[in-house]
This record gives C-alpha cells, sequence and structure tokens, in this order.
C-alpha cells in the first residue's frame, strides 16, 4: 500500500509542476555529444539515467529538439525502470518527447539505460537535442535529480550518399503501430507518409502491403494522398512499402515500414499439480506451460485464492501452506499483451491426516526431478516450446499412472 501511494504521488507529480522540489544526486544525461546522420537516414538517441547514491522508482525526460532538422520515429524503454508512466507523448510539430516510467520491482540504484529515441533526418543542417529541465528523477515522491546534469547533444544533417541526388525521399508512420520492434493487439493498421521533395515535384505515389520486407510496390495512389489504413490485419509480421513518382519520370527508393500483429491469446494453459491433497508441512509442485503461434508465450503471472497475480516460472513450489483449499490461477501473456489462463485446487490437511498415500511414497520427488531436468535444458524456439510442453506435461501424466496403479494394488 506504501509503495502504491508513492507511485500516486509520483503521477501527480507529473501533471501538477512544482509538486515537490528537492534536489538530489541523480544524473540523467544522453548517450552521446554529437551525432551524424545522412538525409532520410534514422539514428537512435539514448537517455541514461545513474542514480549516484539515490534509490529511484520513478523517472521522466522531456527531451527538446528542431523539428525542422529532425523528426521522431518512436520511443522504447530499454532498462530497468519497465512500467510505462502515463501522459507519454512526442511531437513532431513543436519538437518535444515527454516520457516517463517507473518500476515495482523495488528501486534502482545502478546506472540504467531509461529509453532509446528513433529520430529521422529530415534536411540538411545542424541542431540541438537537449534535455529539459521538466525531466524528473523520483524517491518515494520526492524530486533526486541534479538538474545541473542535463546535456544537450549536436546533431549535423548531411546530404543522403544512398539516393540520387535531386531525388526525392518518402518517410513512413503509423500512428496505429508506433514502434517497429513491438507487438499489437490491434489488427487495424494505418500508415502515413512524409515526402522530403526533391528537384522535380512529386506526382503520384505507388503501395503494397504484405509479409514481405522487399516489395516493390505497384498499386497506383494520386499525389493528393499520404494516408492509408487496413482493417482486418491477420497475425504476424506484415510490411507497408511506398515510392513516389516524380515530374521528369525518375522514382524515389522505396520505403518499406515494418508493423507486428498478435490479436490471439496464447493456446490453452497446461496446468497439474503434483498432489492437490497434500498435509501441513508438505509442500505443493505446479507444472503449467503453452505456447503462442506468433509472438510467443512472454511470462507466466500466479495468483493464489484473491491474491494478486505476480510474474513466476514452472516448476513452481508452494510452501508453509495452512491447512485449507488453495484456489491456484496461473496466467499466460504473449508479447503483445494477450492472455489465456487456467486453474486449479489443492485441499491442505492437519499433520496426521490419512491420505491413503501408496507404499513407497515420496513426497516432491518425481517434481524435483522434473525441475532439474528442465533447468539443464535451454529452449530458444517455438518447436522446442512445444517439445518442453510435451515432455513436462508427459512425465506428469507418466507419474499420475504410476500413482493410480500403485492405489490401485493398495485397494485389492
Amino acid at each position: 500500500m506504501k509503495h502504491l501511494l508513492s507511485v500516486l504521488v509520483v503521477a501527480m507529480m507529473f501533471f501538477i509542476p512544482g509538486l515537490t522540489q528537492a534536489a538530489g544526486a541523480a544524473l540523467m544525461t544522453l548517450d552521446s555529444t554529437d551525432y551524424f546522420v545522412e538525409r532520410g537516414e534514422q539514428f537512435d538517441l539514448t537517455v541514461r539515467v545513474t542514480p549516484n547514491g539515490e534509490a529511484l522508482d520513478t523517472v521522466r525526460a522531456v527531451v527538446m529538439f528542431d523539428p525542422a532538422l529532425l523528426q521522431v520515429q518512436n520511443v522504447s524503454l530499454t532498462g530497468a525502470f519497465d512500467r510505462v508512466a502515463p501522459g507519454n507523448y512526442y511531437d513532431n510539430t513543436t519538437g518535444t518527447v515527454s516520457w516517463g516510467a517507473f518500476t515495482l520491482d523495488g528501486p534502482v540504484t545502478a546506472s540504467t539505460s531509461f529509453i532509446t529515441i528513433s529520430f529521422l533526418g529530415l534536411q540538411e543542417g545542424k541542431g540541438e537535442v537537449e534535455l529539459s529541465e521538466g525531466s524528473r528523477a523520483i524517491s518515494s515522491g520526492e524530486e533526486r535529480i541534479d538538474a545541473q546534469s542535463f546535456g544537450t547533444s549536436e546533431v549535423s544533417v548531411t546530404a543522403s550518399t544512398t539516393a540520387q541526388a535531386g531525388t526525392a525521399l518518402i518517410i513512413v508512420e503509423s500512428a496505429s503501430h508506433v514502434n517497429t520492434v513491438d507487438w499489437y493487439t490491434n489488427n487495424a493498421v494505418d500508415f502515413s507518409w512524409t515526402a522530403l521533395q526533391g528537384d522535380s515535384e512529386l506526382t503520384a505515389y505507388y503501395y503494397a502491403f504484405d509479409q514481405s520486407s522487399d516489395t516493390d510496390p505497384t498499386t497506383y495512389l494520386d499525389a493528393t494522398t499520404t494516408q492509408i489504413a487496413f482493417e482486418d490485419v491477420t497475425d504476424g509480421v506484415h510490411y507497408f512499402h511506398v515510392k513516389g513518382v516524380q515530374a521528369d519520370g525518375s522514382t524515389t527508393a522505396v520505403s518499406h515500414r515494418r508493423v507486428n500483429v498478435d490479436a490471439t491469446a496464447p493456446h490453452p494453459i497446461e496446468l497439474t499439480v503434483q498432489d492437490n491433497k497434500i498435509l501441513v508441512g508438505e509442500s505443493a509442485w505446479f507444472i503449467f506451460a503453452t505456447i503462442d503461434d506468433t509472438s510467443g508465450v512472454l511470462q507466466y503471472q500466479i495468483a493464489i485464492n484473491d491474491s494478486a497475480y505476480q510474474v513466476q516460472e514452472s516448476p513452481l513450489e508452494m510452501t508453509d501452506l495452512q491447512a485449507g483449499t488453495y484456489f491456484f490461477r496461473v496466467a499466460a501473456f504473449d508479447r503483445a499483451g494477450n492472455a489465456s489462463y487456467g486453474s486449479t485446487s489443492v485441499r491442505v490437511y492437519p499433520e496426521g491426516t490419512d491420505l491413503s498415500r501408496p507404499e513407497g511414497y515420496v513426497e516432491d520427488a518425481e517434481i524435483a526431478a522434473i525441475a532439474q531436468a528442465s533447468s539443464e535444458k535451454t529452449w530458444s524456439s517455438s518447436e522446442n516450446s512445444k517439445l518442453l510442453i510435451s515432455l513436462i506435461l508427459g512425465i506428469a501424466v507418466v507419474i499420475g499412472i504410476i500413482y493410480a496403479i500403485k492405489k490401485r494394488k493398495i485397494k485389492s
């Protein structure tokens, strides 16, 4: 509760400047003082946070740039502050990026990257990118940043060496799928583009939308059209391709823009428990696994009874359970945020209760063997993930069969 209140105070601070004016030793800096880029080329600028003895839980960077020289393409979190704060935006009209994040995994005390901003060089010239005084580094609701740490980087945009002299350049963005790396559940995709004019006026465009990264587009659009949308896009990686036709008959280079769509939840979770009836003092072991066909499973989160979900790995051991019934819930999240769920329950009996277990029963022996086997393997691909699920659940089934046979023999 105390941490939640701190986060709420910090969130208020982002929208009510001057809420707290304490200062500290934490530094926020840009990763380089000079950038050199060609017209029509992208480059990445990373903002770093160095706590310098402070224990930080929330940060925000406000970055100013020349919008005539540069254009933001996307912004992504890159370090220990892994949860997006409210109110993030970038504005290519005013030349502003305001991006905040926080962490619930304990205070950050070591130097870390914070965000990476991808810029596009629009026109030849020189300008500055700078951190402004609106930047923040917060510890339990108090400002702990050293305002003297704010730096400025020089950016030089030169003529393109890949595009023919006098040829226009086409720059593509997507408001629906801002980042080309992240996965999105939204299957309605839109694109817009900006033409950096050459010596000859643009008279038309050609476009294509498919799953190839290097298509030469052939579908005609008139020169007044600079945006397009696609509905019900299937799961997977897709590319938008566009090129311009100039009045002198020449064409621009093809611009390609990637989007990642995953609107489908992972497969149903395969969930097993070693024994759903145990005694006080014994461990409850759970095994859970599934696969996701498109973006892949990112993490599993577990909840017991009415508790909040927390990130966990399989196999999971629950200890120190008192007598009672425990409802176990597991959620599998893919990289787009889709989730599938599974559940089971375990009954814990007081010590001394006769649970009629088979002769030779050893608590946790089978699960411990599974845990050891799985810890010695590295699974990287989708096929390996399927194999892992089959292996773990197959062992669990065999254990169940053996257990049932032993129990039946005892009864007979």
